[in-house]
C-alpha cells in the first residue's frame, strides 16, 4: 500500500471531495470548498482582536461611502 493510499484512509474528507482523485485535484477542490465556506476569511478576521468600536466605525464608514456613491450616481443621471 502506497503512502498516498494510507493518507486517503487516514484523512476523512467531506462528501463533496471524491477520494479517487489524485492529490493535486483533491487539494484544489478542498481549497475551493474552504474558500466557498469562508473559513479562511473568518480565520483572518479572528487572527487579531478588534474592538467593537473599531468594527462600528468601519461599518459606519462603509455606509457613508455607499451614500456618497449613490448621490453621485443620481447627480450623473
Amino acid at each position: 500500500m502506497s503512502d498516498f493510499e494510507k493518507l486517503k484512509k487516514e484523512i476523512k474528507l467531506s462528501e463533496n471531495i471524491p477520494v479517487d482523485y489524485e492529490f493535486e485535484k483533491m487539494l484544489k477542490s478542498f481549497m475551493k470548498q474552504v474558500q466557498k465556506d469562508g473559513i479562511l476569511q473568518e480565520f483572518r478576521e479572528h487572527r487579531y482582536y478588534t474592538k467593537p468600536s473599531a468594527i462600528r466605525h468601519k461599518i459606519e464608514g462603509a455606509i457613508k461611502r455607499k451614500r456618497v456613491l449613490t448621490r453621485r450616481r443620481k447627480r450623473r443621471k
